[in-house]
């Protein structure tokens, strides 16, 4: 299968040619699928210098839906004769109640003339379901498990600190304020990505109101400038070295800090806004809201070994549900 991936990544020197490399990114389905990728915002910019009826060479296109590619999306499928499926890359939020009411038309349109829609949580099909006749269901991002776990982060001694799915963005945050809130009541340093500079002055001016323990801030962000390969190999060999994650998020989302935490072999506390979450981790799962229940499990993680260990084991028992191929063939089922 002739495969392409249209997200919002930066353009990659590697764009327009087989995807190789392995990290858990939306790029990972244009590695697994042996398929190339291009920035959609870029391509229709001219920046490639194609045609949208280039597309017309793929057997399939998946684009990695934001709201600057509902145009595009549906460019690729009137000028060419792939098929598109639609990969929710953004919460349901961000189409349901951010865009205006123009795109909004527009991206229901989208959605009746691909061939198949792909979200990231269970919730999401039934309000879909109505916007579209054409085929929906859960697919997920693949993990590079194989690699993970062979590779970059072989078992090592836990360090008593606590991994944040986010801290203090300059412009949003997913919630990190909550995430620090648990921190500062739990009482074990932190660590997390850097989404701004920022914010070590945010944290700085909050200290003097709350008991905010060091937090440990990776230059390792998601979009973050250089090689998304290395970024994303430091990033997931650091989180290895934590005790455990925490992540009160309000979105309803895939949840790849979860899958992350699982593959390095530590807990994740979290919502059951993250589907991933539901799966790998119910007994640790709470409302995001509910600080004082997350605070109690996190305790009772650093205390109680065996309920540590216990977790830890289930969630490796459920972990193959993100593997590649399994990532992968629920795609290819959406699809037939």
């Amino acid at each position: 299968m002739q495969f392409c991936l249209i997200s919002l990544l930066p353009p990659s020197p590697l764009d327009g040619q087989i995807f190789t490399h392995e990290v858990y990114q939306i790029s990972q389905w244009a590695t697994i699928m042996q398929g190339t990728h291009y920035n959609g915002v870029k391509f229709d910019q001219g920046y490639y210098g194609l045609p949208y009826e280039f597309f017309s060479e793929f057997d399939l296109v998946m684009v990695a839906l934001r709201s600057q590619l509902i145009e595009v999306g549906l460019k690729i499928k009137k000028r060419s004769t792939t098929r598109v499926v639609v990969f929710f890359d953004a919460e349901l939020e961000h189409f349901t109640t951010y865009l205006d009411r123009e795109l909004q038309v527009k991206f229901v349109e989208l959605l009746n003339v691909a061939e198949a829609v792909a979200v990231h949580h269970e919730s999401h099909i039934p309000v879909i379901k109505r916007l579209t006749k054409k085929p929906v269901g859960i697919v997920g991002l693949p993990f590079p498990l194989r690699r993970v776990r062979e590779e970059l982060c072989p078992p090592v001694e836990k360090e008593l600190v606590i991994d944040l799915g986010s801290a203090l963005g300059k412009i949003a945050s997913r919630n990190g304020l909550m995430n620090i809130a648990a921190l500062s009541e739990i009482g074990l340093p932190g660590a997390a990505d850097m989404q701004d500079p920022e914010e070590l002055e945010y944290l700085r001016v909050m200290r003097r109101f709350m008991p905010i323990p060091p937090i440990r801030f990776r230059d390792t962000s998601y979009f973050g400038s250089g090689d998304r390969v290395k970024l994303w190999e430091e990033y997931i060999t650091e989180v290895n070295r934590s005790k455990l994650g925490l992540h009160l998020d309000y979105r309803q989302t895939w949840g790849r800090f979860s899958v992350d935490c699982a593959a390095v072999r530590m807990p994740c506390i979290s919502t059951p806004n993250f589907y991933a979450q539901k799966i790998l981790f119910p007994d640790l799962t709470v409302r995001y809201q509910d600080v004082e229940q997350a605070v109690n499990l996190a305790k009772k993680l650093i205390k109680d070994n065996s309920f540590y260990e216990e977790v830890v084991d289930y969630a490796n028992s459920k972990l193959s549900f993100f593997a590649e191929e399994e990532t992968k063939k629920r795609l290819l089922n959406l699809l037939d």
